[in-house]
């Protein structure tokens, strides 16, 4: 494997990795940009430190097997029977931006609610050790203009199909704490800020990703909005960072955000940030982006994940920067 070097700085990291030595994990979105760097992740701690971690992907895209892996091409929907030991399960799998919310609403709330209830009760059957569910900052919905902590419950229009998201994240964690009540499984829960990085699936239809595109192809960084939206923003390798020391030394029952320091950037300002490093400048273009959020606000405070020992490797602007470097390197896109 080729080593990634912002993913052996997660790898590296003084986390309590020896939880997970000889190991099974079973990710859902194994396949998927954060999914896929998770089991990165595992990879290099099984090649430089001998963790000896055997993975499960579930996806709904087929990949050879190898020695750290095993593929299973599954609807988490339609959940198989998955033969042996589970000692961890992680569900990554969720549908993540406009695009997908706008074409399939409702496979993205069965993806969330269904996925989470049938994963949970394989957690179950397994007897596994822990089970972590990805949710949102977009549960939060509607948020005051500060930075907003896990007990915050913000403002969502449930009365449309764009909600479904938020609501359907909402649910997945009730019927995580659920499980806890009336089964004792032992669940955390990560709350990841609009995550961003150098995705080749070339299918990201978030802002962030938007404008990266723009820069890489050498055009005009297009703004659909005047560009007052204050958002956190989370570099992917610090992404996957908060979800592994969630795993493993987050508390039972407990949901913790995961973002980069805010940096007092707004959309319009960051719109001129990744133009900049392209020569191009921003512009605007308010036709509407279907299936885009109508959050203005919307930053989340990490002092609860600073608290069991997590820190950001990366501001927001570098975690643009490497984004850009490596997508300009290739000519693909965000």
């Amino acid at each position: 494997m080729t080593v990634n070097e912002d993913l052996l700085k997660v790898a590296s990291l003084p986390y309590d990795y020896d939880r997970l030595k000889g190991k099974t994990v079973l990710i859902s979105g194994g396949t998927g940009f954060l999914g896929g760097a998770v089991i990165d992740v595992f990879r290099l701690r099984n090649r430089f430190f001998g963790n000896g971690i055997k993975v499960i992907s579930l996806s709904r895209h087929a990949r050879e097997n190898d020695a750290d892996v095993t593929y299973i091409a599954a609807d988490v929907c339609r959940l198989p029977e998955i033969a042996g030991k589970i000692d961890f399960v992680m569900h990554l799998a969720s549908n993540t931006h406009p695009a997908q919310y706008a074409a399939d609403p409702v496979g993205t709330v069965t993806t969330n609610v269904f996925g989470t209830d049938n994963l949970l009760s394989l957690t179950v059957r397994k007897k596994a050790e822990r089970f972590l569910l990805a949710s949102s900052v977009e549960i939060y919905g509607e948020c005051p203009d500060r930075a907003v902590d896990e007990k915050f419950c913000g403002y969502i229009d449930c009365n449309t199909a764009r909600a479904g998201y938020n609501e359907s994240k909402r649910l997945s964690e009730s019927l995580a704490q659920s499980y806890k009540k009336q089964y004792g499984v032992d669940v955390v829960t990560v709350r990841l800020a609009r995550c961003f990085g150098p995705d080749l699936s070339k299918k990201d239809t978030k802002v962030m990703a938007q404008f990266i595109d723009n820069a890489v192809k050498g055009e005009d960084v297009v703004l659909k909005s005047a560009g007052k939206q204050r958002f956190s923003y989370c570099y992917y390798a610090d992404a996957v960072s908060g979800i592994i020391k969630t795993l493993l030394s987050g508390e039972s029952g407990e949901a913790y955000n995961v973002s980069a320091d805010d940096d007092g950037m707004n959309l319009k300002d960051i719109a001129e940030f990744i133009a900049s490093l392209a020569g191009k400048k921003a512009v605007c273009d308010f036709a509407p982006t279907e299936g885009a959020s109508t959050a203005t606000y919307a930053l989340l405070d990490c002092a609860k994940l600073r608290g069991i020992g997590w820190e950001p490797l990366f501001t927001v602007k570098e975690g643009i920067k490497r984004t850009y470097a490596v997508l300009k390197n290739i000519g693909g896109k965000a």
